[in-house]
């Protein structure tokens, strides 16, 4: 069976764990085809490695265990922009990586590396090819925030440098794909495909579940999420509708600012925050509302959604959407068929389109409807497994 080493920056760090669990769960859709081995950053509090639903995850040290906070809670690129600081911890995140490829290729016949986000992992992995892994092939994946956000003209030539020299690189959407041809890298060998989502046993519609509240936001409370166009959309409505209710369900550094917001507003009747849950209690929070709403926006240093996997949560679970009209949304939504669409970081155009699924339930039962319709056949775990099964033979047969 061949070996792939997976190179991370976010995986559950123990069993029931808040952070994304996308890269893990695709782990799992290859491992019955592979041997898989996963390399994630450490963690105050985690094993050093440990086998995740039969996944050998191993976590490198890159400083004092208390200090090895660079990665999760939201991700690098918004660590280092709540704190400056851990730019210092930056060069020893990227020689501890490199170090550990080198200790696991040396002692397991790597076949092809897999790495999450094109910097660092795509970056770092092509160094340790050169260095330790001669024969093994490379694929990259990017995510998003590694294309959109990290700009200037260093790092522009370093994304460059690392889509030519991988073996395959697939990206989350269309719109990423286009970003990579406008910045003129070789696109002959990039695959759009995306992660999936559990459309068949969990991301399921519910029966008998009473909807007590009208929307619902999951996901990071970071600026491009756009939380503040919700918050405003919601107090143009409030005056129309009293008895409106919204649950936030999620965590982040701007959790504080949009609390005071909603205390400002005098939206405390209509706004509830819920704080981070695990994965497996996200489906409940959309069974129990009427409208999901993915408000997301293009953040002031340039970072926006790969692809707004929440929408295909939601969808899964029957919910009606509400997405606004960034590129890679339009990969999930088609406005008006499976979904509404919004012009971004416009809480009036928000507010129209809440007000008219609120007003009309014949309308919001056939988008939810066709909306699972739509992401079952485009996002569903097996799916997406086979499309990396494929892939990755053929990348492994060059």
């Amino acid at each position: 069976m061949r070996t792939l080493l997976v190179l991370t920056s976010t995986y559950p760090r123990w069993q029931g764990d808040v952070e994304p669990a996308f890269v893990h769960l695709l782990c799992r859709q290859l491992s019955g085809h592979f041997r898989i081995i996963v390399l994630a950053p450490h963690y105050p509090g985690a094993e050093r490695q440990e086998e995740l639903d039969g996944i050998l995850v191993h976590r490198f040290r890159y400083f004092l265990s208390f200090f090895e906070k660079l990665a999760y809670n939201g991700g690098i690129t918004s660590n280092l922009r709540i704190c400056r600081l851990k730019y210092l911890l930056v060069p020893f995140f990227a020689l501890g990586q490199l170090f550990a490829i080198g200790a696991l290729c040396r002692k397991n016949k790597i076949d092809l590396i897999h790495a999450h986000w094109i910097i660092p992992q795509g970056l770092i992995a092509l160094i340790a090819r050169r260095l330790s892994c001669h024969k093994a092939k490379l694929l990259c994946t990017s995510h998003g925030g590694d294309l959109f956000s990290l700009r200037g003209g260093i790092l522009e030539s370093l994304k460059r440098y690392v889509i030519r020299h991988c073996d395959r690189v697939t990206v989350v959407s269309s719109a990423m794909k286009r970003r990579l041809q406008s910045m003129g890298c070789p696109i002959e060998t990039v695959s759009v495909v995306s992660m999936g989502v559990n459309l068949r046993k969990q991301f399921v519609p519910a029966t008998g579940i009473q909807k007590d509240v009208d929307l619902v936001f999951v996901g990071r409370l970071v600026e491009k999420k756009g939380v503040n166009t919700l918050i405003d959309a919601v107090h143009i409505l409030k005056l129309d509708f009293p008895t409106m209710r919204l649950r936030i369900v999620g965590d982040g550094p701007e959790r504080h600012v949009l609390e005071r917001k909603v205390v400002d507003l005098q939206l405390e009747r209509h706004i509830e925050f819920l704080g981070s849950r695990p994965n497996g209690q996200i489906p409940a929070c959309y069974h129990s509302a009427k409208i999901a709403v993915v408000p997301s926006i293009i953040a002031s240093d340039g970072d926006q959604e790969g692809l707004g996997l929440v929408a295909v949560e939601a969808m899964g679970c029957g919910c009606a959407v509400i997405v606004s009209d960034l590129p890679a949304l339009q990969d999930v939504v088609q406005d008006g068929k499976t979904g509404l669409v919004f012009h971004s970081n416009d809480a009036m155009d928000l507010s129209i389109k809440i007000r008219k699924l609120i007003t009309d339930d014949s309308i919001c039962e056939r988008l939810a409807r066709q909306g699972r319709e739509s992401v079952l056949e485009k996002f569903d775990w097996q799916k997406i497994g086979m499309s990396y099964q494929h892939l990755i033979g053929q990348c492994l047969a060059r």
